[in-house]
C-alpha cells in the first residue's frame, strides 16, 4: 500500500484551498455581454466591409504592426543569409533520387502556387491571407528543390526585385493614406460589397504585397536550409 508524506498532503490541502478561494472571486464578478470581439466585429462591418474580421485586424487595425512583422522577417532571412553566403559553392541537397517526387512535381507546383494565390486573393473573405498564402506558394519551391536536387534553382535577381517592390507597395499605400486620409494604412478605396471579391479597401492590396514579400523571402529562407543540409 501506498503511503503519502505528510508534506504532499499539506500541498495538496494548500492547492484546494487556492482553488475554491478562486473560484469564490470569479464567481463575484458579473458576465459581460459585449467584448472586445464583438466591438472589433461592429467598427469591421462599418470601416472595411471585409467578411474576414482577423482580416480587418492584421491589416487595418495594427498594420503598423504588421509592417514591422515583416521587416522582422526580413532581417532574419537577411541575417542567415550572410551566414551561409561562404557555403555557396559547397551546396549539395541529395545524393539519391527520388522519381516518384520527380514525376509528381511538375503537376503539383502549379497546383499548389494556385492554391496559394486563392489563399491571398480571398484572404478578405475567407480564412487566409498574405502570410498563409505566402508560405503555401514557398511550399512548392520547397517541393521543387526536393524534386529536382540541384537541377533546381532560383533567380535571385527577380526574387529580389520582387521582394523590393513589394515592401516598396506596402510602404506607398501607408504613405498615400496619410496623404489622403491623415491615417497610416487608411481605407481610401471603395470598400464594396461585404462578401464579394472586390471589397475591403485596401485590404486586399495590402495582403497581395504582403504575400509576395512573405512567399519571396520564406522560398529564400528555404533554399538556405535545404541546400546548406549535406555541406561539411
Amino acid at each position: 500500500m501506498r503511503r503519502f508524506s505528510i508534506r504532499s498532503i499539506f500541498i495538496s490541502l494548500i492547492v484546494s484551498v487556492m482553488i475554491v478561494l478562486l473560484l469564490q472571486i470569479f464567481l463575484q464578478f458579473d458576465l459581460v455581454t459585449s467584448s472586445a470581439g464583438s466591438t472589433v466585429l461592429n467598427i469591421n462591418a462599418n470601416s472595411t466591409h471585409s467578411a474576414n474580421a482577423v482580416t480587418s485586424v492584421v491589416t487595418y487595425f495594427r498594420g503598423f504592426d504588421t509592417l514591422g512583422e515583416v521587416t522582422i522577417l526580413f532581417l532574419s532571412i537577411f541575417g542567415i543569409s550572410l551566414g551561409l553566403d561562404g557555403y555557396r559553392d559547397k551546396f549539395n541537397i541529395f545524393a539519391y533520387e527520388n522519381s516518384l517526387l520527380k514525376i509528381a512535381v511538375d503537376t503539383l507546383f502549379p497546383l499548389i502556387v494556385l492554391f496559394g494565390v486563392y489563399v491571398i486573393v480571398h484572404g478578405h473573405l475567407s480564412p487566409g491571407g498574405g502570410f498563409q498564402g505566402g508560405v503555401i506558394i514557398a511550399s512548392a519551391f520547397l517541393l521543387m528543390f526536393l524534386a529536382k536536387s540541384n537541377d533546381f534553382s532560383l533567380k535571385h535577381n527577380i526574387l529580389e526585385l520582387a521582394e523590393s517592390l513589394s515592401g516598396a507597395g506596402f510602404i506607398l499605400l501607408g504613405v498615400l493614406s496619410i496623404l489622403i486620409l491623415n491615417r497610416f494604412l487608411g481605407n481610401f478605396l471603395p470598400l464594396g460589397e461585404v462578401g464579394k471579391l472586390f471589397s475591403g479597401g485596401v485590404i486586399p492590396l495590402i495582403y497581395i504585397f504582403v504575400s509576395i514579400k512573405v512567399s519571396a523571402e520564406i522560398t529564400s529562407l528555404v533554399e538556405y536550409f535545404i541546400r546548406i543540409k549535406d555541406v561539411k
